[in-house]
């Protein structure tokens, strides 16, 4: 049996990578938020300015509100589509490990490949969507989907929706660890598919549930990749969120501390985020 001493030094290597890539520079981060810092020279004390400016700025504003956006959009659309595919799935209807296989490429791809493909198919001249509109006698639906205001954000958070590879493979695997004989005894009682998936299946996977909106609040938090190659924010910043805000202001801006400041926000905006998640399963769980 191993000591105490012991379990600690099989514990150094982890805890030595956790603090110098996680702990330590997020005590960074919050400690230079409160500074004003061009990235060279010393840093300058400001207190709450930085976050004073935050709460003014209009750009900020929309970029958390189009985070949460995605959050919503994460939650509501995508999470509910990979249950919808991972309940058809499971059935085993006929071809269906071919579906699968379709249904997860997507999340071998690289992201940057996917937003460049996607900025393609948008095309205003060149797109197949807009020429598929004009095949089908609809070509005044047509426009220019990511550079309009009122389509931008959505032609942006399409193709991250309709992925839905990963959270398909989570309930798949979690729907087949559900016995059998639950679904036998529904049968003999006359519910039909439907109700078995719904009085059975989905109370039953409600933890896969909740760790796939746990993955979606956080790739929403960090998404970068979509709005920065298919619009860099625009139009009018419709499209901009917090990870490109931080972007502007620290790379092309160079306000470092006020970027940190940004980065604290969205750290906050996560935890309450995630807090309401683990409230919610704790709740349904009682």
């Amino acid at each position: 049996m191993a000591t105490k001493p012991q379990i600690a030094l099989y514990l150094m290597p982890a805890t030595i990578l956790v603090l110098t890539f996680f702990v330590f520079p997020l005590l960074f981060i919050v400690y230079m938020s409160f500074h004003g810092w061009a990235g060279l020279g010393p840093a300058t004390y400001v207190g709450l300015d930085n976050f004073a400016y935050l709460a003014r700025d209009k750009s900020f504003q929309l970029a958390l509100s189009n985070t949460l956006m995605w959050v919503i959009a994460g939650t509501f659309i995508h999470t509910p589509l990979c249950i919808l595919v991972a309940l058809i799935l499971a059935r085993r209807p006929f071809m269906w490990k071919l579906f699968r296989t379709i249904f997860f490429l997507p999340n071998v791809i690289s992201a940057t490949a996917i937003a460049l493909l996607w900025y393609f198919l948008y095309h205003i001249n060149l797109g197949l969507i807009n020429r598929g509109l004009t095949a089908a006698g609809l070509g005044k639906f047509g426009r220019a989907w990511l550079f309009d205001p009122n389509s931008a954000l959505g032609a942006t958070m399409l193709p991250w929706i309709i992925y839905i590879g990963f959270g398909m493979v989570i309930f798949l695997t979690q729907i087949s660890t559900i016995p059998r004989e639950l679904y036998e005894a529904a049968q003999l009682d006359g519910a039909t598919l439907w109700e078995q998936d719904w009085h059975i299946t989905i109370p039953l996977i409600k933890r896969a549930i909740a760790m796939q909106v746990l993955f979606v609040v956080g790739y929403a938090l960090r998404m970068f990749e979509y709005p920065f190659i298919m619009t860099n924010g625009g139009p009018a910043n419709r499209t901009i969120n917090l990870s490109l805000y931080i972007y502007r202001q620290m790379i092309t801006a160079n306000q470092y501390g006020l970027s940190m400041a940004a980065g604290v926000v969205t750290l906050i905006v996560g935890a309450v985020l995630l807090s309401a998640i683990i409230l919610v399963l704790k709740r349904v769980e009682s």
